[in-house]
């Protein structure tokens, strides 16, 4: 098994506890960690990405601009970094805006992770891999009406990430 398959366990102060495998977190219930970006583009719309249908968890459903597992011994950062490249084709600076714990359930398991939240700044064309099938721009007002009318149509963790960070997105797009 490669290196990049395990991420680490996390107890809930984020400290690495161990490490496991990324398929085992949908079987157990141990914390681990993920880099959550919002990018956002020149006109100051966000960027909402579509997962594949492909995908093992939340097919078909809207999400963040870049989310991924953080591997074991890399950083937060270095993962936003390197989930932007694979994502999205594209490098930028990040800001970083906030940490939280983030909880949802998916086939009877409830999924815990330390969600790192970054702003990215990109106004250039992206180009999206395999995992993703579509994306959009759209301002804060229009995306938070999204999220508030049909909150099924994205990612449980979009919507609490959305939640969690709206107030200060605002702030910052404003």
């Amino acid at each position: 098994m490669d290196s990049k398959d395990f991420i680490d366990v996390v107890d809930e102060k984020d400290n690495v506890i161990g490490k496991d495998t990324k398929d085992n977190k949908f079987k157990k219930e141990f914390i681990s960690r993920v880099s959550v970006i919002f990018i956002l583009d020149d006109n100051k719309n966000l960027l909402i990405v579509k997962r594949s249908p492909n995908k093992k968890s939340f097919p078909n459903r809207y999400d963040i601009s870049v989310c991924g597992n953080v591997d074991s011994g890399e950083s937060y950062e270095e993962a936003a970094h390197r989930e932007l490249k694979e994502e999205l084709g594209i490098e930028c600076k990040l800001e970083f805006l906030d940490k939280y714990l983030n909880e949802t359930e998916e086939k009877g398991i409830i999924l815990k992770h330390f969600s790192s939240i970054f702003l990215g700044k990109y106004g250039g064309e992206v180009k999206l891999n395999e995992e993703l099938v579509e994306l959009q721009r759209l301002s804060f007002e229009e995306l938070d009406k999204k999220v508030s009318e049909n909150p099924e149509i994205f990612t449980p963790g979009f919507v609490n990430g959305f939640v969690f960070i709206k107030e200060k997105l605002k702030k910052i797009i404003a």
